[in-house]
């Protein structure tokens, strides 16, 4: 029996089945039922363990305390041909419009059976980290009160188990007369592992998509390469956004660029291109922003006698920094550039506290990269950072803030849910805030932050743009606490690195965090410290 969708005049389900919608009547028939029979006394057996719990505990291994997985077949539910179609209408209604362009041609490429199943991975995963569901067990701030729906999250650990089979049985020629499938395939994969936090398993993929790039730019047409690529370095660049703050001071140092094809700048003026590439401005500008902020502070693994020669090169690196966020700010400039009107701020309301809207979801976060880029570019702010002259003490981010006021403004003129259902793929909001909250000294600011960071864990508390909101906002709570006492962070680190943490299954968040390291200055004397938060 096919479950009716109950949409008129024709059940969709059996449109796309292929089947006569007919109603369903209840038939009420009387049998006699037989009570099993009493249980032998004596020693008791050991009760079977279900399949379902056995899978289970083989997917989830240690992070399966709680809940138990129900006794249901979930292997053979897999191949029941109504969830097939379920996960497939999901993935056209909510997955594509947060997808490029190009996974809309892979939907019609279904018949490719390791590429169908990478799509109900997906399709899978991303309903079970919407619809959440309770969980069992205390939590504590760091972990929240949900988890994601594990029903749907074994299916698409199912489907995805299926999909890497069918995938490593590929041969040679597959691989070359199915290149653009392939490639579809292993995009998909870095996505699934990439909204899973999964650091380890992510990395796999990329080392094998790049080795694979290399062939199919002589194999295949440039367009597809292109639109792939992009979707490509686009996960690279969440990926990456999601280690640089939960991080130990060391690698937060010493975060690696990511190649960019300058072949992809100015020759586009889709939306999707010009993300890509204004993520590709803000991660280096970022990065050379934390690097050069970060080195006034050491860590216990910071011997002193090498510390001397350290500072030295960091003097003499200054400059050169500071040249190459130059350079930033004119890709930045460039980018503007090409920015049509349709994806530009629409004229409104002149008040400096007001929404900013715009006509599309995706033109307002894409602005919304460029002004944190523009934040991270403020050479002023890195200037005045070490100085402890009185006239300078609680001003170092005065060039800063109304940047970040702006991104504050757009971020409040757009709709929370819709944020939720289609940042899942890039970075969000809440992470672009809790950077902007770290270049910022103004306490009316940074607790409107707050304040947007609250709304939206009351509103969905799990994760937007594929990141834990209650983390970020435990974080932000926690900076602007130290900000009340006088006392300005400019930045976050974990005290001992744990690589990105597990993936998450039965959390939000990848990395269980209780207590974090925050690095700043004081107002009254210009002293840097750091100091150890409890953040439960």
């Amino acid at each position: 029996m096919t479950k009716c969708d109950e949409k008129k005049p024709v059940c969709g389900t059996c449109v796309r089945l292929g089947i006569v919608c007919e109603s369903v009547k209840l038939d009420l028939k009387f049998r006699v039922v037989t009570a099993p029979p009493p249980k032998k006394t004596g020693a008791k057996a050991e009760p079977a363990e279900p399949d379902s719990t056995r899978l289970g505990l083989q997917l989830f291994g240690q992070h399966s305390r709680s809940p138990q997985i129900p006794n249901i077949n979930l292997a053979q539910s897999l191949q029941h041909t109504d969830r097939d179609v379920f996960y497939s209408t999901y993935w056209e209604d909510h997955c594509l419009p947060a997808l490029h362009p190009i996974f809309r041609c892979a939907s019609e490429l279904l018949g490719f059976p390791a590429l169908k199943d990478a799509i109900l991975a997906l399709s899978s995963c991303n309903i079970s980290r919407i619809y959440a569901e309770r969980k069992y067990s205390t939590s504590f701030p760091t972990t929240g009160t949900l988890s994601p729906n594990l029903i749907h999250q074994t299916r698409s650990q199912l489907y995805y188990s299926s999909a890497i089979k069918k995938f490593i049985s590929l041969t040679q020629d597959d691989h070359r007369n199915n290149a653009a499938e392939v490639l579809t395939i292993l995009v998909l994969f870095g996505y699934i592992e990439a909204s899973m936090g999964n650091f380890d398993g992510y990395y796999c993929h990329v080392q094998g998509l790049s080795a694979f790039l290399v062939e199919l730019r002589e194999t295949t047409g440039y367009s597809l390469y292109r639109a792939l690529l992009i979707s490509w370095l686009q996960s690279q660049f969440l990926i990456w956004w999601a280690r640089t703050y939960f991080s130990s001071l060391d690698v937060q140092r010493n975060m690696p660029s990511i190649d960019f094809p300058r072949g992809l700048e100015g020759t586009s003026d889709s939306f999707h291109d010009l993300r890509v590439v204004v993520l590709s401005i803000l991660c280096e500008s970022h990065r050379l922003n934390v690097k050069e902020t970060l080195k006034h502070w050491r860590d216990k693994t910071d011997f002193e006698p090498a510390l001397a020669s350290v500072l030295q090169s960091d003097r003499d690196d200054t400059e050169d920094r500071f040249a190459r966020l130059q350079d930033e700010s004119k890709r930045l400039d460039e980018w503007l550039s090409y920015l049509p009107p349709s994806e530009q701020p629409l004229v409104g309301d002149a008040s400096e506290t007001s929404p900013i809207f715009f006509q599309a979801h995706d033109a307002a976060l894409n602005f919304a990269y460029y002004v944190v880029a523009r934040i991270m570019q403020c050479i002023s702010f890195l200037r005045n950072l070490p100085c402890r002259d009185a006239q300078h003490l609680g001003s170092e981010c005065l060039e800063i803030e109304p940047w970040a006021r702006l991104l504050l403004r757009i971020v409040q003129g757009t709709d929370m849910q819709t944020s939720i259902i289609r940042n899942n793929y890039t970075i969000g909001f809440s992470g672009l805030l809790l950077a902007a909250s770290l270049r910022c000294q103004d306490l009316s600011l940074s607790m409107q932050i707050e304040k947007w960071l609250q709304t939206l864990e009351e509103k969905q508390p799990t994760e937007e743009g594929a990141f834990p909101v209650y983390q970020a906002l435990a974080v932000v709570k926690a900076i602007n606490r130290q900000r009340t006492m006088g006392r300005d962070v400019f930045g976050v680190s974990q005290t001992m690195d744990d690589g990105g943490g597990m993936p998450k299954f039965t959390h939000y968040n990848s990395q269980m965090i209780t207590n974090i390291l925050v690095h700043g200055k004081c107002r009254s004397t210009g002293d840097l410290f750091t100091e150890c938060i409890d953040l439960q």
